[in-house]
């Protein structure tokens, strides 16, 4: 019974090998929430120093607990130079978005919108464009390869994720900081993501054609005046009966013990009382509730579905509206479009951008800094050529989990 380990959070025993054999593999798959192998009690960070033993290993665990933290701070941000991976806690900085690095040596100055280099008298955009010249190749690399990869970054934190195209399961939870996304949009989503108009299908390989969506769309804006009716005119003879009945039973089981005449008494009282009420009830939730589908239906619907582009809906530079049924012309449309904004963006060569200057400076910055980068961030998904911007995930993290990291989170205090 001395190589069964105890526990804080449980009573459940467990080989001690067994279970530092366990942690060993929830560790290296970034998995810090980790759960008893019988129960799902959570483990104590004590009791996994305990069975572990490993101080590499449990740096690493520090690691992506404190990464995971970070993670759920919206204002969190990154520096991007090379081999830096500073947090800062960039609060309230939205409106005066220049934040500088605060470790030392490093003090990089980037954007708090775009997370890149700081990019003075331009916009993100026109950043963007000077860094990525070749904005057709990005964009087909988004459109078409991005929804067959299965290696993809999370969308809070950036940590890649595999998932085999299979058409399995769509709804993901990243192991690092636990948000839960699509995988074919890649977005955060809502208990309610895959049933509404977005065109994401909890199982399969692919969301919707811009076809079947606007179907959908056609279908229901012309059936849903005949299923509210049809479920309207259920559901008001329904309560106007269902009400009376339901109230006279449970009055007839409360007084099941009472005499006769009590009882009779009490039940003809609260059957005629509900048969009063009954038909108000009806007139409320029918008066409530059609307006309420007919408002999700006629105006909540069409919003989100033309917002994500999935209406088809588009306008032509002479005026007209066209509507697009296929997602090809639709793609080459708009890759069209991004090579036809590269021409208009300022030369590099005239202004450059602090960024592109900063290259050469951060290049030659010491990795003795945090080591967080490592644990397979994407910065900016936006813009993947950028080898600068990239964290690339390693097998062993070295140094310090008390360095900068959390010097990030004091830096930010004191100042």
């Amino acid at each position: 019974m001395e190589n069964f380990q105890n526990v804080l959070t449980c009573h459940h025993r467990s080989c001690r090998d067994c279970l530092k054999q366990y942690l060993q593999i929830e560790i290296t798959e970034s998995r810090v929430n980790i759960a008893c192998p019988e129960c799902a009690e959570k483990f104590h960070p004590n009791d996994i120093r305990l069975i572990l033993q490993d101080e590499a290993l449990m740096q690493k665990y520090e690691d992506f607990m404190l990464r995971r933290i970070l993670a759920m701070d919206p204002d969190t941000r990154w520096c991007p130079a090379p081999d830096c991976g500073f947090a800062v806690i960039a609060t309230g900085c939205a409106g005066c978005p220049k934040i500088k690095c605060e470790r030392n040596g490093c003090d990089t100055f980037f954007c708090y919108h775009c997370k890149q280099y700081w990019h003075p008298n331009k916009t993100c955009d026109a950043a963007r464009a000077e860094r990525s010249p070749n904005v057709r190749s990005n964009s087909i690399y988004s459109h078409e390869n991005g929804a067959n990869n299965d290696i993809k970054p999370c969308p809070r934190c950036g940590a890649f994720i595999v998932k085999m195209n299979d058409g399995s399961c769509n709804h993901m939870t990243c192991a690092v900081c636990g948000a839960e996304f699509c995988w074919l949009c890649m977005k955060e989503i809502s208990d309610l993501h895959y049933l509404s108009p977005s065109g994401c299908t909890f199982w399969g390989k692919k969301p919707w054609s811009r076809k079947k969506k606007i179907l959908w769309q056609l279908g229901t804006l012309v059936g849903a005046p005949v299923g509210i009716s049809l479920v309207a005119g259920i559901a008001v003879p329904a309560m106007i009966i269902g009400i009376p009945v339901w109230v006279g039973r449970k009055i007839h089981s409360r007084y099941v013990c009472d005499s006769k005449h009590k009882r009779r008494l009490a039940v003809t009282g609260g059957v005629t009382a509900s048969i009063i009420v009954s038909p108000i009830i009806a007139g409320l939730a029918v008066g409530i509730g059609v307006p309420i589908l007919l408002a999700y239906v006629y105006g909540v619907v069409p919003i989100s579905l033309c917002r994500s582009g999935g209406c088809g809906v588009t306008t032509s530079q002479k005026g007209g509206v066209r509507f697009e049924f296929d997602e090809t012309d639709a793609n080459a449309t708009r890759d069209n479009h991004s090579v036809e904004t590269v021409p208009h963006v300022a030369n590099p060569s005239i202004a450059p951008s602090i960024g592109e200057a900063s290259v050469g400076m951060t290049g030659s910055l010491s990795a003795s800094g945090s080591h967080l980068d490592r644990v397979g961030i994407l910065r900016d998904e936006s813009d993947r050529d950028s080898t600068s911007n990239r964290a690339i995930a390693s097998a062993s993290l070295n140094g310090s989990l008390c360095g900068s990291a959390y010097a990030a989170v004091i830096g930010y205090q004191n100042k």
